[in-house]
């Protein structure tokens, strides 16, 4: 009985931890494909190809621009 309290009260214990762990939200750019042009809004550029153009924007469609 005392190993499955224990271990009932880690359990606990480590839900308690991953439920106060807060992440940074991620910062969005638009970014744009030196070969074809084609723009996206990501958090990184998806391989060397593409150039960062603006941002950071605060949301996935790079339309609430993040302060300076």
């Amino acid at each position: 009985m005392t190993f499955k309290l224990a271990l009932a009260a880690t359990a606990l214990a480590l839900a308690g931890i991953a439920g106060t762990a807060t992440a940074q939200p991620s910062l969005y750019y638009v970014w744009k494909h030196k070969a074809t042009g084609k723009t996206m809004c990501n958090p990184e550029a998806i391989d060397a190809n593409w150039v960062k153009v603006s941002g950071p924007y605060s949301d996935a469609n790079c339309s609430i621009k993040e302060p300076e």
